[in-house]
């Protein structure tokens, strides 16, 4: 039995479908939304320590977060703007400075632990009268029929499913985005292939207290093993605080996890050649595989993925979460735009539109990514002097920098 209808379903509520549904509702209240989420755990933000998973907002990314209204929330709450980023290579003297000066603006972009930016926007959601969060929803099967999607959770799960009315077994929508991570399961069943590419390294993910303050500076360090880099926190009283991600080979990553925690301590303080002076302590330690992942192509029949279900990167330049919300952005636009003529917000034009406009560009930036991985990871003589040398050369190149920082910020 269909007990609800909407204009557009969003699987996945993770950041980038939060996002997805909240700019959605807020610039077109004629549409029904639905978040679908296979959770029903209630983000929580602890009061008294970080959450260790963090992301660098881009400005492009804090704009788009002030347009769905949840901005002003994670600014109020915990967010650390960064007004330098310095870079440098481990086996060599090559180093880059980037300021917010460089471009005359007031910082480079913001850390923000996860847990804050899916609280604001659960928090946005929730006062949004045209978006409903359906928690609890597993999504196991669908069909396609008049052009409507047609979606049911796992039997075993619809006790869990909130926000419909009793008894209530299937969801019937218009467009379905995929936005349920790395391992979509719309993705899936939409028969999309992906191309993958396994870096076999493990990121290990911490929060360090340091003897001296971050300077609101995100440092990264380029080891042969991996990129380490300390990130800046605010919000808990001091600056002494940064979110850790340590990228390493798979071996030395295993071997990073078993140390305790002043054995790590040491470790991670020389890794970082005691920029900070000591590192005074750490908190819980998580690590998870590195792998690059680009969907073939990023829609169906009246359906698009978006975020992590579309592309996955390595996170040494932080732009993960930074290219979903662009996805956002760009999605966004086209269904503005189709329902301005007249259009349905599946129309398989509107959808072309939004991969023509995002694919090349994830396409590119992994990419990029990967020939970093690869540079900075090679050993040899050739290479060290010609990553340490254009580290050089760029520092010394105001104009290379300006347009370096500028380009990032737009992402």
């Amino acid at each position: 039995m269909i007990r609800h209808r909407l204009d557009i379903a969003i699987v996945g509520a993770g950041m980038v479908g939060l996002a997805q549904a909240a700019l959605l509702a807020v610039r077109h209240p004629q549409l029904r939304v639905g978040l679908l989420e296979a959770s029903t755990d209630v983000p929580q933000v602890p009061a008294e320590h970080y959450d260790p998973r963090v992301v660098a907002l881009t400005q492009a990314s804090r704009e788009l977060l002030e347009e769905t209204g949840a901005w002003a929330e994670i600014s109020d709450h915990r967010a650390c703007p960064y007004t330098e980023m310095r870079v440098w290579d481990a086996e060599g003297t090559g180093s880059v400075r980037f300021n917010s000066r460089d471009v005359q603006m007031p910082n480079l972009g913001h850390i923000v632990e996860n847990n804050v930016v899916v609280a604001a926007l659960r928090a946005r959601i929730d006062a949004l009268p045209n978006v409903e969060l359906v928690s609890g929803f597993r999504l196991d099967s669908w069909w396609r029929d008049c052009g409507l999607w047609y979606l049911q959770p796992r039997s075993d799960r619809t006790d869990l499913v909130e926000g419909l009315n009793e008894g209530a077994e299937t969801l019937c929508t218009r467009l379905l985005i995929g936005a349920d991570g790395a391992r979509s399961k719309v993705r899936d069943l939409l028969h999309i292939r992906s191309q993958d590419t396994d870096y076999h390294q493990s990121a290990l993910v911490c929060v360090a207290r340091s003897e001296k303050p971050h300077q609101h500076t995100a440092w990264q360090r380029f080891l042969k093993t991996g990129p380490l880099a300390f990130l800046p926190l605010a919000g808990l009283g001091d600056e002494h605080h940064c979110a850790v991600v340590w990228s390493a080979d798979e071996e030395l990553a295993r071997e990073l996890v078993m140390l305790d925690d002043q054995a790590f301590c040491l470790n991670l303080e020389k890794a970082f050649e005691s920029c900070l002076g000591r590192v005074e302590s750490v908190s819980e330690r998580f690590s998870f595989p590195l792998r690059a992942r680009h969907a073939e192509s990023y829609c169906g029949p009246g359906a698009a993925l978006i975020g992590d279900a579309a592309h996955s990167i390595h996170p040494l330049a932080g732009q993960g979460v930074n290219l979903g919300l662009q996805d956002v952005r760009v999605l966004s636009d086209e269904i503005g735009r189709a329902l301005k003529r007249g259009l349905e917000p599946a129309d398989s034009s509107v959808l072309e539109r939004y991969q023509r406009r995002r694919r090349g560009d994830n396409a590119a930036t992994l990419k990029a990514m990967s020939t970093f991985k690869s540079l900075f990871g090679a050993g040899d003589l050739h290479w060290r002097w010609l990553r340490n040398t254009g580290l050089s050369m760029v520092d010394a190149s105001p104009l290379l920098k300006k347009r370096i920082i500028l380009r990032a910020m737009a992402v």
